[in-house]
């Protein structure tokens, strides 16, 4: 029978880079709104994953008085083009979250406030804040800061008129989810805790994960030649040791939704066949406070959505639930609220309805009205005309590693190896850390 400490050895010396890659990419990952994740490029990469910066673009804008004027934004900046998409020239490197076209100027919320855009860019309202989610009224605008919290801002002064947190009421989230979800609010650090305390724990797993795999291989090497015996030995007391055992529960976690993740399409079915009771989900349900991934404001109902669904208010302080289905994007357009789905269907409230959209893109991201009629904008199946570029942001080429699109479609097979090298390390780690525990028990007694 394969010893304990030979099985560890071996599954770390196999599966250890690759463990490495898949930890430090998904850590930078959790962490997308640092800038330099976009401002840093990258050329010699394959062809294919030059097509994946599109994903990055948030904003399609076609001025109506100008159609051949566009203002397209997104984590790369905001650009311009005055030749329908022939040609485009940068206006900055600011990363643009969402925006919203009120009576002929473009309003941007991006990674340092609000911004306007008429002839120019100039900024608007809270400087130096992350905003997410952004409505505009013809009073006021209703911003969204890191999916926290709402501001409400008089459109004209910018002034402050007050902040919320949108608190929901413990009776409004008593909703069951699917599988589906469950495996990725886990897997991107939001499924545990509200706020930033489930993002914390992937990191502090990913963290130790990395300085596992790089003293693990430095220990081999150092016991492989039989040197430096007393760095071996302070090495092997912080590779072992009850913060690297509490470490592996998110690990495992991570391990097990990362397979479930690498093959999505195939276990789809599956997935959203199978239904979590809201009587055993984590805290994070019973709040949502820190989940507003959608806001619209027509300057008496305020509507937040949610991985829940619509949320509605008349004072920002009780919500009621309105619609059903994660609302990834509201976008309004006079009198009409169309609101885009994440692993939902996409829908549209209108005359106080709400109605299913049939034959529209998933997850769309912004509605264009022209002449033809109306079109979605969506970077899953691009049909409007983007910049080109012949680089890559550190995002896109951290991403194609973590999910295996770097190399080819069947990487994601490697990445499984990897998620199994990782429970058998787990495993066989507790079991010498236990064993070794307890000699120096009876040791010492």
């Amino acid at each position: 029978m394969v010893k304990s400490y030979k099985l560890h050895k071996l599954a770390g010396l196999l599966g250890g880079i690759f463990l490495l890659i898949l930890s430090i990419s998904g850590f930078l990952l959790d962490h997308d709104k640092w800038s330099f994740l976009y401002d840093t490029t990258f050329k010699s990469v394959p062809s294919h994953i030059l097509k994946a910066e599109n994903r990055l673009f948030n904003v399609y804008y076609q001025d109506p008085e100008n159609p051949v004027h566009l203002i397209v934004g997104g984590q790369r900046g905001l650009y311009e083009s005055f030749d329908v998409g022939e040609s485009f020239h940068k206006l900055s490197s600011l990363q643009i979250l969402s925006a919203v076209d009120y009576d002929k100027e473009l309003y941007l919320a991006t990674s340092d406030g609000v911004y306007i855009f008429d002839t120019k860019l100039h900024s608007f309202a809270l400087k130096g804040k992350y905003i997410t989610a952004l409505s505009v009224s013809q009073e006021k605008i209703a911003a969204v800061v890191d999916k926290k919290e709402i501001v409400l801002l008089a459109r004209k002064s910018a002034k402050i008129l007050q902040k919320n947190i949108a608190k929901i009421d413990a009776s409004q989230l008593q909703e069951d989810i699917k599988l589906s979800r469950f495996i990725r609010d886990l897997h991107y650090g939001r499924g545990l805790f509200d706020g930033d305390i489930s993002l914390l724990i992937n990191d502090y797993g990913t963290l130790f994960l990395i300085y596992l795999g790089l003293s693990g291989y430095m220990l081999w090497w150092l016991i492989h030649r039989k040197k430096k015996a007393k760095l071996s030995r302070k090495l092997i007391k912080t590779h072992a040791n009850i913060f690297a055992i509490i470490a592996l529960i998110p690990l495992f976690i991570l391990a097990v939704t990362g397979v479930f993740l690498d093959h999505s399409s195939g276990l789809a079915k599956f997935m959203k066949s199978v239904t979590i009771p809201h009587v055993v989900l984590p805290p994070v349900y019973d709040s949502l406070k820190s989940d507003i991934w959608s806001i619209d404001y027509d300057g008496n109902i305020c509507r937040v959505g949610n991985r829940y669904g619509v949320y509605a208010s008349h004072d920002f302080q009780n919500w009621k639930l309105e619609n059903r289905g994660f609302a990834y994007k509201m976008i309004r357009k006079g009198d009409t609220l169309y609101i885009s789905g994440m692993g939902a269907p996409n829908r549209v409230l209108k005359n106080g309805d709400y109605s299913l959209l049939p034959n529209t893109p998933h997850m769309f991201k912004g509605v264009i009205e022209s002449e033809k009629g109306i079109s979605y904008f969506s970077t899953m199946n691009a049909t409007h005309t983007l910049p080109k570029f012949q680089d890559v942001t550190l995002y896109t080429l951290l991403l194609s590693l973590h999910n295996g699109t770097f190399f080819v479609p069947w990487w994601v097979w490697v990445n499984d190896f990897a998620a199994f090298g990782l429970l058998i390390l787990g495993i066989t780690g507790m079991i010498r850390w236990y064993k070794k525990k307890e000699f120096y028990k009876k040791l010492f007694s």
